[in-house]
């Protein structure tokens, strides 16, 4: 009996006395050292990420189809301009004086205008030579438009302030060839080449 009461107390000391849990902590009942991930923000935090993606993908369509709206339907609306059979017979000019009138359409702000001021000093001579009347239509006052011919040395017949967008002027440069009853025969745009220039002053003062 001495023997198995002595091996049952060996046996006691050898195992010890329960060990507590790592991190465990007696008064709290709670798991110290263990860090625990809340995931109850996850679902909201997901739908931030996607609505924002919806958000970005509906404006990158909102902005390509504006763009391709006013690509298409802008290119298809034509800029107006005048051309052959306009009439300016509203304009203060007495176009039954001369058989042939060479209008030159331009404005003091337009660079291409002054690019091209020599050729009009040659045309406005060849024209006054061959009696054929010149005019200048300005979208400034006549007084400014003046001054701006005179010191490129353009020296026309008459100088008129014209409502560009009434005459349907799209761009200046322009020039016009007009018979006797102020309707356009031809129409020059922009600045010209060299092969151009012969064309208008064959056509208007050497024909």
């Amino acid at each position: 009996m001495v023997l198995c009461a002595n091996s049952f107390k060996m046996t006691f000391k050898k195992q010890g006395p329960h060990k507590k849990s790592p991190g465990f902590n007696q008064s709290t009942g709670f798991y110290r050292g263990f860090s625990m991930e809340n995931t109850s923000s996850k679902p909201f935090a997901k739908w931030i990420e996607i609505s924002a993606n919806i958000a970005i993908i509906v404006v990158a369509v909102a902005v390509v189809l504006v763009f391709t709206k006013s690509f298409f339907f802008a290119s298809k609306e034509q800029p107006r301009s005048i051309a052959a059979g306009f009439r300016l017979d509203q304009q203060p000019v007495n176009w039954p004086v001369s058989r042939k009138n060479m209008v030159l359409v331009l404005s003091t702000t337009c660079h291409y205008c002054k690019e091209s001021s020599k050729f009009y000093e040659q045309l406005v001579k060849d024209c006054r030579n061959s009696h054929i009347r010149t005019i200048a239509f300005f979208p400034q006052p006549v007084e400014q438009a003046q001054t701006y011919l005179k010191s490129e040395g353009v020296d026309v017949d008459q100088v008129v302030s014209a409502d560009f967008h009434q005459l349907q002027i799209g761009g200046t440069p322009t020039l016009l060839l007009v018979d006797d009853h102020g309707t356009v025969q031809t129409v020059w745009l922009g600045k010209l080449n060299d092969m151009k220039e012969k064309e208008v002053l064959d056509q208007s003062c050497r024909g």
